[in-house]
């Protein structure tokens, strides 16, 4: 009787844990819509970031352009990676080259929470 009684505790616990609300995104994360990149050649996976995006995300594209990372000429895969490997940079990514700075920026919180993506300027 005790031993059912007990498996009769797990077991409801497990339940309890896997009916358990899960957490929410955050807003930021859900309000962005899902982005595709759109297929590429071979050939042309070969071509710089910035020679489609300067045209095809006019905005994403002068922001970096006009930022330090584009007077630095700081490539797109720097940061993202490439076209197979793209992502979000963390904060571990910014590490790379500003060490000093995520050493004296808050540990709970994202870089671009503090700095304007792509512009790199730090909010007053």
């Amino acid at each position: 009787m005790r031993v059912k009684l007990g498996t009769l505790i797990v077991g409801l616990t497990a339940l309890l844990f896997a009916c358990a609300p899960q957490k929410a995104p955050s807003p930021e994360v859900a309000k962005k819509p899902a982005v595709t990149h759109p297929e590429l050649s071979e050939q042309e996976k070969w071509i710089a970031c910035s020679e489609c995006h300067r045209t095809e995300t006019p905005e994403i594209y002068e922001e970096w352009h006009k930022s330090r990372h584009g007077l630095a000429m700081v490539k797109c895969f720097q940061c993202h990676g490439t076209f197979e490997t793209f992502h979000e940079p963390t904060r571990e990514t910014c590490r790379t080259c500003h060490a000093k700075a995520y050493d004296n920026c808050p540990k709970d919180r994202a870089c671009w929470e503090c700095h304007t993506p792509h512009l790199f300027k730090k909010h007053e």
